[in-house]
């Protein structure tokens, strides 16, 4: 037996409705919002609250919340590429989310670059899917942000390296995080003109966003702002906003060296012997290295 439940928009608010659905072979509950499909067993899930008595968990709503509205935002405000209609994802409809056991997962959220060709939800369907650890907790925790964010880099680039895949991830938290202090953006480019620091940036990973990805976007002096009417539209089951401030430093510079990263896949992938397919080895290379580092550095707002 499954339940789905359905997110509705209605009058600006969610509304959700429970369908039992009958299915033998299945035993997970699917709540949807939108596009977003998140899939869990009711066991797996730790946080039991239901303040709106809809019998769907509010970490579970909450979830496909966070990831709906850092979903406009990149795509409807500041234009970012729609991983649903990517080249690299034809046919793609949806986003599933499984919900799995925190001590069975190495990290607390995982993005697949592969497609589901038959959707948990959907058999007929295909969808890009998502991990996430049941002790997630959007409130307190941007992962499904960030695993979102890997879903756009995947459709946006077939870059795969660590500094840039990690590092930017880490840098679009700052979407639905409020931050304190930005790193300081002077001098930026100068501190990476040799081959020692470029050679420690390429060895980081989630903190290439301080070292790197924030001071970029601060020295190009990309501040943009988060309309006050996503603020309004996006609040967690309890009522609370999504977006913790309407400040979001490097909107568009990281739009723009997403472009410029694509533009030179063809370059990139000529540096290896054979045929021109971005194998899993090719996207992670330390070949691509110095141009995304190049990309990057080239970009202007």
């Amino acid at each position: 037996m499954r339940i789905t439940h359905y997110a509705l928009i209605i009058a600006g608010a969610l509304v959700t409705v429970a369908i039992l659905v009958i299915m033998p072979s299945a035993n997970a509950a699917i709540y949807q919002q939108g596009v977003v499909y998140v899939i869990y067993e009711e066991n797996i899930i730790k946080d039991k609250a239901d303040v709106n008595s809809n019998a769907v968990p509010d970490i579970v709503e909450d979830i496909a919340t966070q990831v709906n509205a850092v979903r406009e935002v990149y795509k409807d405000v500041f234009h970012y590429p729609d991983p649903l209609n990517s080249e690299r994802f034809p046919n793609v409809t949806s986003i599933e989310i499984d919900i799995a056991d925190r001590s069975a997962m190495k990290v607390a959220g995982s993005a697949f670059s592969s497609v589901r060709k038959k959707s948990k939800h959907d058999p007929n369907q295909r969808a890009l899917h998502i991990k996430l650890a049941n002790t997630v907790n959007p409130h307190k925790n941007p992962t499904p942000a960030h695993e979102y964010f890997h879903l756009v880099q995947y459709g946006a680039t077939y870059f795969g390296n660590s500094w840039y895949l990690e590092g930017m991830a880490r840098w679009s938290e700052d979407s639905v995080s409020a931050i304190k202090s930005y790193p300081d953006g002077k001098n930026f480019a100068q501190k990476f003109d040799n081959k020692p620091a470029q050679d420690e940036l390429f060895k980081e990973k989630y903190d290439a966003a301080k070292s790197f990805w924030y001071p970029l976007a601060v020295s190009r002096n990309d501040r943009a702002t988060i309309p006050d009417s996503l603020i309004n539209k996006y609040r967690y089951v309890d009522g609370s906003a999504v977006f913790h401030d309407n400040i979001f430093y490097g909107a568009d510079v990281m739009r723009e060296v997403l472009k410029a990263m694509k533009s030179k896949e063809e370059l990139a992938v000529a540096q290896f012997e054979g045929d021109k397919k971005w194998t899993k080895e090719r996207r992670r290379h330390e070949r691509n290295n110095v141009i995304i580092l190049e990309c990057a550095l080239s970009v202007r707002n």
